[in-house]
């Protein structure tokens, strides 16, 4: 009789164990990739990402993780040398893909961080525009890609409509004094001293005068309301009407005016700053399988094009961008002038970024 208890507690036991780790409909573990797919165990994906870029999107979470038998794990990241850090630190497993910018991808392709990525296991990126098939950051010295083109956006000038009548028309109108105390500017060294050089007519990956671009920021320090780090600081600042001028993203942008907000968004024609996100699969990664899959799920043209409609940065799909509307598009700056005039963000070697840091702390500290 005890036996016979023990053994129906031993049964319960395990429905109940079986019961807890079911993830999304009848797939088992084996399907999905699972290294514990004999224990019956629901995969978990470590992703490093940004807050609400996808990932953590409600709608695409469900659907991917009912088809794949899994649990998306995100984590965000603060900025891409954030990210760069927990590639570097992180243990075996602790992330299994990640969204590292161009401007970080030589660095941790070139310290072993990352997977060579088979694209035959993403059949989606043949949907991707050709330039981003060959993006050159995404390519090692030994000629293997190690990171897939994901969404690309621009870092130029946003507007209130209803106090502004005319949209700017130069990068130069962040050092306009007809501006002063309406300006916020991004408290961040790259898009400062890269907006900077665009002013001064320097290239901006390469600027050839550093003493020129500082003494222009700290100028234009006197004349800026505030500076900026976080999108939702700007939105709040430009919804409460303290600001009408601001160096923002197109994405954000597009989400604000989305919200009812009386904003606009311009690239002129002396340019503005362009960048590339990526998906990576770190080296260390336990779930290669279930990386790819959900970064498949990423390019598929429907997801990114719904992502983009919901104020979402560019697809680097062609297909969802074709499937936009052109006045959306353009609203957005994500059609093909605007992306003439944008100069995209390169790599920093440490020795150039510490300069770059260094410059811009005397900026504010001035």
């Amino acid at each position: 009789m005890k036996l016979a208890k023990k053994m129906l507690a031993f049964g319960m036991t395990a429905i109940m164990v079986l019961s807890m780790t079911a993830c999304g409909g009848t797939k088992t573990a084996q399907e999905s990739g699972s290294a514990d797919a004999d224990k019956g165990e629901v995969t978990k994906l470590y992703v490093v990402n940004w807050k609400d870029y996808l990932s953590d999107d409600k709608d695409f979470v469900e659907k991917f993780e009912k088809e794949n038998n899994c649990e998306i794990v995100n984590t965000y990241m603060d900025s891409e040398e954030d990210l760069l850090t927990k590639l570097k630190t992180g243990g075996e497993g602790e992330i299994d893909v990640c969204l590292p910018n161009c401007s970080i991808l030589p660095a941790a392709i070139e310290a072993g961080l990352l997977e060579p990525i088979d694209t035959a296991k993403v059949p989606n990126f043949e949907q991707l525009f050709e330039r981003f098939q060959t993006q050159k950051e995404c390519i090692g010295a030994d000629g293997k890609l190690y990171a897939v083109p994901f969404v690309w956006g621009s870092t130029s000038i946003a507007y209130n409509t209803d106090n502004l009548k005319e949209a700017p028309a130069s990068v130069k109108d962040f050092f306009d004094e007809k501006y002063k105390g309406r300006i916020a500017f991004r408290d961040d060294y790259n898009d400062a001293i890269m907006t900077a050089a665009m002013a001064l007519g320097q290239d901006p990956n390469n600027p050839s005068d550093l003493d020129a671009i500082k003494a222009l920021l700290i100028k234009q320090k006197a004349l800026n309301k505030t500076y900026w780090q976080t999108g939702d600081e700007f939105s709040k600042l430009f919804a409460s009407g303290q600001v009408d001028l601001g160096l923002m993203w197109s994405g954000q942008t597009a989400t604000m005016r989305a919200e009812g907000q009386p904003i606009a968004f311009v690239v002129p024609a002396d340019g503005g700053i362009g960048w590339v996100d990526n998906w990576a699969i770190p080296a260390s990664s336990k779930n290669k399988d279930l990386a790819y899959k959900f970064i498949n799920a990423m390019l598929d043209k429907d997801t990114q094009k719904a992502w983009v409609e919901k104020g979402g940065p560019a697809p680097a799909n062609q297909a969802a961008a074709e499937a936009l509307d052109p006045e959306y598009a353009k609203q957005c700056c994500i059609d093909e002038e605007s992306l003439s005039h944008l100069v995209f963000m390169e790599y920093r070697t440490d020795e150039v970024k510490q300069t770059w840091n260094d410059l811009w702390t005397e900026v504010k500290a001035s």
